[in-house]
């Protein structure tokens, strides 16, 4: 809950911010729900250690090692991480239009473009100026490191997102299939059989990942695709205003 209220700040500046790109709307969206989804994710594996039963014959330290040779690959800490570094992959093009914007109207005041106001210290500087308080939206046709830095991004997003996906498809689904577990280690040889309960609730948090997954993979495909072919295969001009 507390990352949710976090990222309440962060979609409030995306939504009122004066920068804008192809698609930008579509990445924060996606990083609110993905958010939300995890939230909603981890609540069955909330009591995961406890939720890992085994038959009578196993002592409390045998079911506990039984548990960690069963889980033996992160799960919610991973979820975790994979979605930090979506959200770096969505800031980091935020960062470089920023900048963009920043370093475009420093060079029209540099050059007389723009008039110069005075004030309390004498000169306006860049981010008092009316010129930063105005929408721009960011020309990829003009702009051809910004474009190169977009499909880095997407690129990124691409693979970590396929990456993501076969993790949970390969290695956590099968882990609350719900069959039997036979468990035998090296301190206890056993074998004993185990259960992980509510696998059933586990496994719909899974396939709820995988699903929003697979859409921003399919997401990420499709605007690769379309800003290759249109920026730079085709090189359709827009007209207008942008940067």
């Amino acid at each position: 809950m507390a990352m949710v209220t976090g990222l309440i700040p962060i979609l409030r500046g995306a939504i009122e911010a004066t920068t804008d790109y192809h698609g930008r709307t579509l990445w924060f969206g996606f990083m609110a729900v993905r958010l939300i989804a995890l939230y909603i994710a981890e609540m069955p594996w909330s009591k995961s250690d406890t939720d890992f039963q085994c038959d009578v014959n196993a002592s409390e330290f045998c079911r506990k090692a039984c548990f960690n040779d069963h889980f033996d690959s992160p799960i919610v800490s991973l979820w975790n991480f994979t979605y930090i570094l979506f959200v770096i992959s969505v800031l980091l093009m935020e960062l470089f239009a920023s900048q963009l914007r920043y370093n475009i109207i420093k060079a029209k005041l540099k050059h007389g473009a723009l008039s110069v106001t005075s004030g309390t210290n004498g000169i306006t500087g860049v981010k008092g100026h009316d010129l930063a308080q105005q929408d721009i939206m960011i020309d990829f046709h003009l702009q051809k490191k910004m474009l190169g830095l977009y499909l880095t991004c997407i690129t990124l997003r691409l693979g970590l997102e396929m990456a993501f996906l076969y993790v949970l498809v390969v290695w956590h689904l099968p882990k609350v299939d719900g069959s039997p577990i036979t468990c035998s280690t090296g301190l206890c040889p056993g074998p004993y059989t185990c259960l992980v309960r509510a696998a059933a609730e586990k496994h719909m948090s899974i396939i709820m990942l995988c699903t929003i997954s697979g859409a921003i993979i399919c997401t990420s495909i499709i605007f690769l695709f379309y800003t290759t072919c249109h920026y730079i295969l085709f090189g359709r001009n827009q007209h207008g205003s942008p940067i």
